[in-house]
């Protein structure tokens, strides 16, 4: 089981760490909840502009049940196949964790990307249906994001209008600044494209006034622990930031000698929302 584990941390360490935020969607899934034994619900939602997302809803294993929903918002490659591990932690854990892809990602529906962007409004558009849809599908439950790289400025992106239906947002490489970031990859000689004026995802990021949760990366050169500082100054004290040692998107590895994978992230996730939920 170690070896297993480990051979799965070198692949996600591969996959995440030196970012270079090009959108790059795989079609086929690597594995699926059933290949790990863990109970779910596949669903099909529909978007506003009438796209088929496909989400899978990860039953919280009955004995540890938080009473809380953690919707999943991935990077920018893959698909939510790539976190069946990191989801099947948190169920364990007692979280009920909703993963879907975006469009023209995994088995959604088909839709035209163009890789140089460093994110898509039409994504914020299929986090808002899955969040509509998971809130009245699952009641009486806390319900908050659980987002990581690209998947934070979909959050972000998305907030204002899903605001009314989220307690929380869990985000890992949050992007604060998607002119700094083009200007980062600008310097290394890769163009990076935004999707918008940058004020558009300003007055949308600005407005967040949820509990917010920044996990930050020492090793990260891009979404760095001093740009999320900088983010805390405008929210106020509803923001808290943690720094780990480690790479881009790595906090499922933090302290994997002393609790497995995952139980540093776990712990965070706990102390934070037993916080939030004291508030």
């Amino acid at each position: 089981m170690k070896r297993i584990a480990s051979a799965f941390i070198l692949i996600i360490t591969l996959f995440q760490v030196n970012p270079v935020f090009a959108i790059n969607p795989d079609r086929e899934y690597i594995r699926t909840p059933d290949s790990v034994k863990w109970n779910y619900q596949q669903l099909d939602i529909q978007t506003s502009d009438g796209f088929r997302i496909n989400t899978w809803i990860y039953q919280a294993k009955p004995e540890n049940d938080k009473d809380t929903v953690l919707i999943l918002a991935y990077p920018d490659a893959g698909n939510m196949s790539y976190f069946v591990y990191h989801s099947m932690i948190l169920a364990n854990s007692g979280y009920t964790v909703v993963t879907f892809d975006y469009r023209g990602f995994g088995k959604s529906q088909d839709f035209e990307i163009q890789k140089e962007l460093l994110y898509y409004k039409e994504f914020a558009l299929d986090l808002e249906a899955v969040v509509e849809t998971i809130s009245k599908e699952i009641p009486n439950k806390k319900l908050g994001i659980w987002a990581m790289s690209m998947g934070t400025t979909i959050a972000s992106r998305a907030y204002p209008q899903i605001k009314d239906h989220i307690d929380f947002i869990i985000g890992e490489g949050f992007v604060t600044d998607p002119d700094g970031i083009v200007g980062y990859y600008r310097q290394q000689g890769k163009e990076i494209l935004l999707p918008e004026n940058s004020s558009e995802f300003k007055k949308s990021i600005e407005s967040i006034d949820c509990p917010l949760l920044i996990l930050t990366a020492s090793n990260d050169d891009v979404t760095t622990h001093n740009s999320a500082l900088k983010f805390q100054e405008k929210l106020g004290t509803n923001c808290s930031i943690i720094q780990y040692e480690g790479d881009h998107l790595t906090g499922f590895q933090v302290d994997y000698d002393n609790k497995g994978f995952g139980g540093w992230f776990v712990d965070q996730v706990d102390r934070f929302l037993g916080k939030a939920t004291a508030c």
